[in-house]
């Protein structure tokens, strides 16, 4: 199972209205994701973890994980080319159902 980190300034209300929206896209094309929110302070730890960042600051290219931005996902424009950016980062095929 992939792991999304959603990540933003407080990592409370932006980060919880971008998770729901990537939990419903995911759960539309039946494949299984860990969606957690985070903020910047977490991705500090060295126990921080996952396969994609989605966020809407700016983080330094230097943490290691990929990342995209997740401003679309927020205003509701062009969600479309972000899914299909994150799908594409993390290897999914969101026509087959065997992406599990």
């Amino acid at each position: 199972m992939k792991h999304i980190a959603v990540v933003c300034g407080a990592g409370v209300a932006t980060s919880s209205v971008i998770r729901k929206r990537i939990e419903a896209y995911y759960d539309v094309h039946a494949i299984d994701v860990n969606v957690t929110q985070a903020t910047v302070m977490d991705l500090l730890s060295p126990q921080f973890s996952a396969d994609a960042i989605v966020t809407t600051v700016t983080i330094p290219s230097s943490i290691g994980i990929p990342q995209l931005s997740g401003m679309p996902l927020l205003l509701g424009t062009n969600a479309r080319v972000t899914f299909e950016a994150l799908d594409a980062l993390l290897g999914f095929d969101p026509t087959s159902t065997d992406s599990n």
